[in-house]
């Protein structure tokens, strides 16, 4: 989206005067990466520092105009109208923040990924339904539903609502990762491999506690299998986990090459050398193969 910057970069100019040097230099960035979260909350602190309330507004607005769904966004406006005494607007400004700051969308979307990654279709589409009768417009429900239509075979239309999130979200490997199955089902084969390449480039690390990463690798290894053959039976493997909630299926990864390692030990006392040594070879291979492979092609990808 392309704006004019000569009126920003006054504002910038008059920000410097009143020593605010970073949130000028962030206001001067601004046209030029209107949708980086980070710099969003920087122009929130530069639109509610301006003195002149008139500048203030004009910031606010355009802020909102570059990123409607942010709620740093709307709140700046909230500051703004709250100085001008306009209440009413005021009002209105912070119920709006309040909506795009909700987590419910966020954590209900992230359910709806996860039962599409898993198959369980009629549990996610209660969940999608009841998160659109009240957050209808928020970004992360419509990508949920995106990958709901995906799982029912709606690929172009899918596709269609995935091109429209990556345009303002064009970090975000969920996206990516939906995208990728969809052209690879479309054939569009050049388009898939551009979107699994950024969906790789993207993906967050994996963490205990970060349900949003846990998702993206679940989709991330969904895509995976769907591009490469030979991580097919991983993912025939890997979705038998995904059936847990985040802690408990790396709890449950644990324990089974746990009680891998236990029943080798008890087969060693048991059977002759050379089929132990098989048993060794078959569960090495396999624990070699399911935790590493993927990730071999994730460094690939992103080089």
């Amino acid at each position: 989206m392309k704006m004019p910057e000569g009126s920003f970069e006054a504002a910038a100019a008059k920000l410097e005067e009143q020593g605010w040097h970073k949130e000028a230099a962030l206001l001067r960035r601004f046209p030029r990466s209107a949708w980086d979260d980070e710099l969003v909350k920087g122009m929130f602190v530069a639109a509610t520092t301006v003195r002149d309330l008139r500048r203030a507004e004009n910031l606010a607005q355009r802020l909102i105009a570059f990123e409607p769904d942010n709620p740093f966004a709307h709140l700046a406006l909230c500051v703004v109208r709250l100085r001008q005494k306009r209440l009413a607007e005021a009002n209105q400004a912070f119920d709006r923040a309040k909506y795009f700051a909700s987590t419910l969308p966020v954590y209900s979307a992230q359910k709806v990924h996860w039962l599409c990654v898993k198959g369980s279709l009629e549990e996610g589409q209660g969940i999608l339904l009841r998160t659109q009768r009240d957050f209808k417009d928020r970004w992360e429900v419509k990508r949920a539903q995106a990958h709901f239509w995906l799982a029912l075979g709606h690929t172009e239309r899918a596709a269609r609502l995935l091109l429209r999130i990556v345009r303002h979200r064009p970090a975000d490997t969920i996206a990516h990762a939906l995208l990728m199955q969809a052209f690879w089902r479309l054939g569009e084969r050049h388009r898939a491999d551009e979107h699994l390449r950024l969906m790789a480039k993207h993906l967050p690390k994996l963490t205990f506690t970060d349900t949003e990463a846990f998702v993206a690798h679940a989709v991330a290894k969904e895509t995976l299998a769907t591009r490469f053959v030979l991580l097919r039976p991983f993912w025939w493997w890997e979705r038998r986990f995904l059936l847990l909630p985040p802690r408990r299926y790396f709890v449950a990864v644990g324990a089974f090459w746990g009680a891998v390692a236990i029943a080798l030990g008890l087969f060693k006392v048991a059977v002759p050398e050379i089929p132990f040594m098989l048993s060794v070879a078959v569960a090495a291979s396999w624990c070699l193969y399911t935790r590493f492979t993927d990730a071999i092609l994730i460094w690939w990808l992103r080089r």
